[in-house]
């Protein structure tokens, strides 16, 4: 009796062990542990293993894309319906994905920044920080990591980060896959071109909260009428003619303080009111108090740029013009300009 019991308490924990094993083994095959062994190698800078469950070149390669498409979508210009720059990023993606790569591996092993490698070309290297300039990795925290959808396709989870700075939380979905090892690997982050447009719409809403009682008594400093847009053929460029863009604002200075410099942006809005074109302009001379000037500006226009091209197209006279003083200098050595930039 005492022996039967004994071989059916082993064979109780041999079981128990078997199902554990399985599970184990099973688990560590899921993309659920993938998710939680990227999130524990990231806080253990195990660069290792954050590589064994995220594939970080596939990750940067897509994003190089995807940072394109936002800077196009923020800019609200077509990038890649210019073939010649098109040829050029190309050109230059496989090194600038290469420094991207390698800086986000010295981040997660906490490498000093002083440490990482300087890249031979500066032409990369700038691309690279262009880019970084999109994505505040340094003022994101993670706020939550879920597994929202498992299928034949693959595995989507969703990653919660929070702007400390901003104050606002921003969602990032993952796009996982198995790879020829039979790990779960994140891949993409699949909405990140629309991430980052939310990243400078945030910033661009502090910093116009931050502004807005500078901007007032910009606004008031000057006033502006009398606004004429005309296109036409100057012969007298280099170092053949080219198609300019003349804006031509009257402006009267509304302080009781003499003006010796401005700046301010050009402003056209087609006829159902939405901007379609702007440029940045500078006055530097005298304005007295009460005084009027005209502000005449020439912007040279070029077809291979899609805004330009459909101004070129568009009939200007049915356009609306208007400027927006950005900074104004006094004689007395006052100066009007807004103080709080966010990048």
């Amino acid at each position: 009796m005492k022996n039967k019991k004994t071989i059916f308490l082993l064979f109780i924990i041999i079981a128990a062990l078997a199902g554990a094993a399985f599970y184990f083994l099973y688990f560590i095959r899921t993309p659920l542990y993938a998710l939680n062994a990227a999130r524990q190698a990231l806080q253990q800078h195990d660069t290792a293993k954050f590589e064994r469950y995220v594939d970080v070149h596939s990750v940067m390669d897509n994003a190089f894309e995807d940072i394109i498409k936002s800077e196009s979508q923020i800019n609200n210009d077509n990038l890649f319906s210019n073939p010649f720059a098109i040829s050029i990023l190309h050109m230059l993606k496989p090194a600038v994905v290469d420094l991207m790569q390698q800086e986000a591996l010295d981040r997660i092993a906490a490498k000093p920044a002083d440490s990482a490698q300087k890249s031979a070309d500066p032409v990369p290297d700038a691309m690279k920080r262009n880019m970084e300039r999109h994505i505040p990795l340094d003022k994101l925290t993670i706020k939550d990591l879920q597994l929202t959808k498992t299928d034949a396709n693959g595995a989507t989870a969703s990653l919660a980060l929070h702007n400390a700075y901003l104050d606002k939380d921003f969602i990032a979905q993952l796009q996982m896959n198995v790879n020829d090892k039979g790990d779960w690997q994140i891949k993409k982050v699949s909405n990140l071109t629309q991430l980052i447009v939310q990243f400078d719409a945030a910033k661009k809403a502090k910093q116009a909260a931050a502004n807005k009682p500078i901007m007032e008594r910009l606004s008031k400093a000057v006033q502006t009428y009398e606004t004429r847009l005309s296109i036409f053929t100057d012969a007298s460029a280099s170092p053949e003619p080219q198609t300019a863009l003349s804006a031509i604002v009257t402006a009267k200075n509304m302080t009781d303080v003499p003006i010796n410099r401005m700046y301010y942006d050009v402003l056209i809005f087609d006829e159902q009111g939405k901007q379609i074109y702007s440029y940045p302009e500078h006055f530097r001379g005298s304005i007295a108090p009460g005084q009027s000037v005209e502000l005449n500006t020439k912007k040279f226009l070029n077809k291979m740029l899609p805004d330009d091209k459909k101004l070129i197209g568009s009939d200007v006279n049915k356009e609306k013009c208007k400027i927006q003083i950005t900074y104004i200098a006094f004689d007395d050595g006052n100066v009007l300009s807004p103080n709080t930039f966010i990048e």
